[in-house]
């Protein structure tokens, strides 16, 4: 029987409080026969299609996808995958479209963008928050690829503080529509698209809380005053249109508003949270690819009469490159899984896809070109290209920093609750003995006695014990800053930092784990690798974890904050002639 998101437990929320949601986690997901094939066979084509007719050197030296590919994506269904199959698209769940855009990430990141900004965030508003009306209107174009779309929320002084738009949809009380003015900048799609997702402030509404006071509107080219700007020029993803948007006094239907005024905050805030799992779904492709180059040119190369593949320090990176793919790759579709299963908020686990996904690959690129030696550095080979385009993923849809900030105040906001029950029970004992002998059999089973995990491949029961262990500790972590800091914990930066990676690497053990216990279960020939692999990952990641929590318990932070002030205050290094 398919659970309910009333009766999924967060996996990242319930690490906050030292709990592991073992049911939830286990057994590893896996879609249907039936999505499996016709992902199968889309894949199948879009390969097809990408030999054909992607050339990413042509892209990168044209900067631009060209119109004969983008009308052949059309054809092939590629910008409609989300899109319900009542209104033209494939209906794909979260894991299948996962699972293309990896592909997509493989091929070239520039059509990632496109597709991605396309369809993960620059239509997904009228998926999720659409009327009927709106989707009949809307959804068959975007499906087929006859108007592009783009997300249009970033201004200049509003990244990742979105709160603080400017741009304003003034109510025309005659007209009955909104005079949408203002600038969007950053907006990918933006020089190819005619259909927009638009958040603006809407003044009318008189709201005292800046989050309150936002509507999102669906603003189409044809209504008129939408001027964009020239095409940036970027570090990377050259083949991808990013640009400024103006938009003067353009009148937009009160129709067009998407969801209710005022709530176009939460609107762009569930959008983010879905596209950031896809986001780190591209960055598993780029992963594979660079592996595969690294693989290719090592067992080829030789010095010193030996193939540099059989050399340890090289070993040593495809090793690392590999089990970080493994674990983001287990993460994502993890999380995938847990949204096709109906997880009613997925904010914390799409973000910490985003995390770990744009950092590994990162890492990943970093350490495939150095297998290459000087062919990485040279234009002619894809490392560099790979390189650029992946650095702007620890920036957009949110920076890892915001990100970072969000799992770590939003895990402990629900402990601050727990504890507040607690402590007005402790004001009357006698009549809450209920709510203090559940807290106390709580506080010993997680933090006295961890326990194992019990779904665990016998192979990986060290492990899973280890992941219970400090996901106990992660539990009294957050507590202690909580008790030791109280509302200060919103400026505890370090802090929010070295709690959200422990949390997010216990989340990413867990997904490993239960993806190699899949393997072992169902008898996959590859079982062994799948366990070396969780194996590997998990004790990799206890060091960096125990390293975190130590530094939360001891941690001194004085120095640092003292040596970025003498940076500040010298504008630059602060040790003047390198003495």
């Amino acid at each position: 029987m398919t659970r309910t998101g009333l009766e999924l437990e967060s996996p990242v929320r319930s690490l906050f409080a030292g709990r592991i949601p073992e049911e939830t986690l286990f057994p590893f997901p896996a879609t249907s026969a039936e999505e499996r094939e016709t992902v199968a066979s889309f894949l199948d084509s879009f390969r097809a299609f990408a030999r054909d007719r992607v050339d990413s050197e042509r892209i990168e030296r044209e900067q631009r996808i060209s119109e004969d590919v983008i009308r052949g994506l059309g054809e092939l269904g590629a910008f409609g995958m989300i899109v319900p199959e009542g209104f033209g698209g494939y209906g794909f769940s979260t894991s299948a479209y996962c699972r293309v855009m990896e592909e997509v990430g493989a091929t070239d990141a520039s059509l990632g963008i496109l597709l991605g900004g396309h369809q993960s965030i620059g239509m997904k508003g009228v998926v999720l928050f659409g009327t009927e009306e709106q989707k009949r209107r809307w959804l068959p174009g975007l499906a087929a690829g006859r108007s592009i779309a783009a997300f249009a929320l970033t201004e200049p002084e509003a990244g990742s503080d979105a709160a603080s738009i400017r741009a304003t949809a003034e109510l025309d009380a005659a007209g009955g529509d909104f005079v949408l003015s203002g600038n969007k900048h950053w907006i990918s799609n933006g020089g190819i698209a005619d259909f927009f997702t638009v958040f603006a402030r809407d003044p009318a509404l008189g709201a005292r809380d800046p989050h309150e006071g936002i509507t999102a509107f669906v603003v189409t080219k044809d209504l008129g005053g939408v001027v964009a700007g020239p095409e940036e020029r970027k570090l990377g993803l050259k083949g991808s249109s990013t640009v400024a948007l103006e938009f003067r006094d353009v009148h937009v239907p009160a129709a067009n508003v998407l969801g209710e005024r005022g709530r176009g905050f939460k609107v762009a805030v569930e959008i983010l949270n879905t596209g950031r799992t896809s986001l780190a779904a591209g960055c598993i492709g780029a992963a594979k690819r660079m592996i595969r180059e690294a693989a290719e040119h090592a067992t080829r190369r030789r010095q010193f009469g030996s193939p540099i593949a059989e050399f340890e320090m090289v070993r040593s990176k495809f090793a690392r490159m590999a089990v970080r793919t493994y674990a983001l790759e287990s993460l994502v579709y993890t999380t995938a899984g847990l949204i096709d299963r109906g997880l009613a908020d997925y904010s914390l686990e799409g973000a910490c896809c985003k995390i770990f996904g744009t950092e590994s690959v990162w890492s990943t690129i970093n350490d495939a070109l150095q297998v290459a030696g000087g062919n990485g550095f040279m234009e002619e080979y894809p490392y560099g290209r790979a390189l650029r385009d992946a650095r702007v993923n620890m920036i957009f849809e949110g920076t890892n920093e915001i990100l970072r900030a969000l799992v770590a105040l939003s895990g402990t906001r629900d402990a601050a609750e727990d504890l507040k029950e607690v402590a007005r029970a402790l004001k009357a004992p006698f009549s809450s003995l209920g709510i203090l002998s559940e807290y106390a059999s709580r506080r010993i089973r997680g933090y006295v006695a961890p326990g194992r995990l019990e779904r665990a491949a016998p192979e990986l029961q060290a492990e899973g014990q280890m992941v219970c262990r400090y996901a106990a500790a992660a539990g009294y972590a957050a507590e202690m800053l909580l008790r030791r800091y109280g509302r200060d914990i919103l400026a505890k930066q370090y802090h929010q930092e070295r709690l959200a990676d422990v949390v997010l690497l216990l989340y990413a053990s867990l997904a490993t784990l239960a993806r190699a216990t899949a393997a072992v279960s169902g008898g996959s020939p590859r079982a062994a690798a799948d366990v070396r692999l969780a194996r590997a990952f998990v004790r990799g990641a206890k060091y960096r974890i125990v390293g975190a929590l130590k530094a939360i318990h001891r941690a001194d932070d004085g120095d640092r904050t003292a040596i970025a002030d003498d940076v500040y205050s010298a504008l630059g290094y602060p040790v003047p002639d390198g003495r």
